[in-house]
């Protein structure tokens, strides 16, 4: 019996969080296949689960709009989703009562038997995950699995892929790194692609967020290696307590070539790890540049959906905090009609506020989103007044009003600076709408 099939077999597993990725309906499926007996529990109703829920048996339990501590204490073992922090009553009661609480990402690393690379980093995560999925899948066909923080992946379904594998690829956020202290691992490569205030409405402070992605590298092997970004030096509060070989890269080592989706420096920090790390795995400068040059780009990262009558439209909606949308400025250098807005996540905002107000190209700004949102609010009075253009809560308004506004040349960027729950399900979701959109103008 595996080392998984001994903890889950026969016991009873509360799932804690379902949500709406996909992810969740894997580890239920991968459950149920590894003859556990399977409860969920979710905060969301289950109406809003629904579509979710009817890809799992009908017959399966559920407490849907809430917990319950009576969940807790039928569960031998509690599966948690990593959006769900560890500090809510539920949780802290189960740990009181000593019940396991265990991740699908954490759980994957310390059963899957190979070699571990995991990404993490405020930004570029995603870009950096694809990009050695992309080289590595070329340099080995059909030996690489990818998972961690993306969207409809199971980590734990990935556990039944494992045959004929070679390294598993995984893009690690912060939530997903919490489990791994309590499970004190690592993956065998770290990637530290920089540090940047986000999440500060789940962390007290960034020492404590820099805190919980250190898990990244705090368990390896003296043998293992964490790259980290000498380019972003607060990435460095990451690495402090890393027990592995500590090696630096940096953009200026990238190799020569034109790789026009991936623009701007932070994707040249990103090129610069990828670099990094096939060095260290004895993979030909070749192979990186055939990835670079192929690559075309990620949905939702500064993606153009369309030129239409001399406008671009650009979808930069996983910019999800004032660093993001910072980025997507420096890199855009068209006239920009920028639509900006969500909930906030207490991260500062000066930088941004001042940047849009005085940077040229900037021409006018549309809000959508949350009228509760007091430091847009306050910004919009004073320093972003002159460039305000008007505030929607639909995207189909914000759209239309930014292709009235926009002329030839201009672009009419998508790069929100907050996260997205104010008005929708995700980033994405809120993605998916501005393409929708766009796609009605054309």
């Amino acid at each position: 019996m595996s080392g998984i099939d001994q903890l889950i077999t026969g016991k009873k597993v509360l799932v804690f969080g379902l949500g709406l990725q996909g992810g969740g309906q894997g580890d239920v499926r991968f459950l149920l296949r590894h003859n556990a007996e399977v409860k969920i529990t979710d905060q969301k109703s289950y109406a809003q689960l629904s579509t979710t829920l009817a890809n799992l048996p009908a017959d399966i339990q559920g407490t849907y709009g809430g917990h319950t501590m009576s969940d807790i204490d039928w569960a031998d073992i509690i599966l948690v989703n990593p959006g769900v922090p560890l500090s809510i009553p539920e949780l802290v009661y189960a740990a009181k009562l000593g019940k396991p609480l265990v991740s699908r990402t954490a759980l994957f690393v310390k059963y899957c038997g190979i070699p571990v690379i995991g990404i993490t980093g405020t930004r570029g995560k995603s870009t950096t995950t694809e990009l050695i999925y992309r080289l590595l899948d070329s340099v080995f066909p059909g030996q690489i699995l990818r998972g961690g923080n993306i969207p409809g992946v199971s980590d734990l379904e990935l556990l039944d892929q494992l045959a004929g594998k070679k390294y598993a690829v995984l893009e690690l956020s912060s939530f997903q790194l919490e489990h791994f202290h309590a499970s004190k691992i690592s993956p065998q490569y770290a990637i530290v692609t920089n540090l940047y205030p986000d999440h500060l409405n789940r962390y007290a402070t960034m020492a404590e967020y820099a805190a919980a992605k250190s898990a990244i590298c705090n368990y390896q092997s003296s043998t293992d290696i964490t790259l980290v970004n000498a380019d972003n030096l607060t990435s460095a509060q990451i690495v402090s307590s890393a027990s592995g070989k500590i090696i630096r890269y940096s953009a200026k080592d990238n190799p020569q070539g034109n790789f026009p989706h991936l623009p701007g420096q932070h994707n040249q920090e990103n090129m610069a790890a990828v670099s990094a790390l096939a060095k260290i795995l004895q993979i030909s400068n070749d192979d990186v540049v055939k990835t670079f040059t192929a690559y075309p780009g990620l949905p939702y990262r500064q993606e153009t959906r369309a030129i239409i009558s001399g406008v671009t439209y650009v979808n930069d909606t996983t910019a999800t905090t004032p660093t993001a949308t910072l980025k997507a400025l420096d890199t855009i250098t068209t006239p920009i009609i920028l639509v900006l807005g969500g909930a906030e996540k207490a991260l500062p905002t000066q930088e941004l506020f001042e940047t849009i107000a005085s940077c040229a190209h900037v021409r006018q700004v549309i809000v959508l989103g949350s009228l509760f949102n007091r430091v847009l609010n306050t910004a919009l009075q004073t320093s972003l007044a002159a460039k305000f253009a008007g505030r929607t809560i639909k995207m189909s308004e914000a759209v239309a009003l930014a292709h009235s506004l926009a002329k030839p040349g201009d672009t009419v960027l998508l790069s929100p600076g907050f996260a997205s729950f104010d008005l929708f399900q995700n980033e994405f979701d809120r993605g998916n709408q501005f393409n929708e959109a766009v796609a009605h103008i054309l």
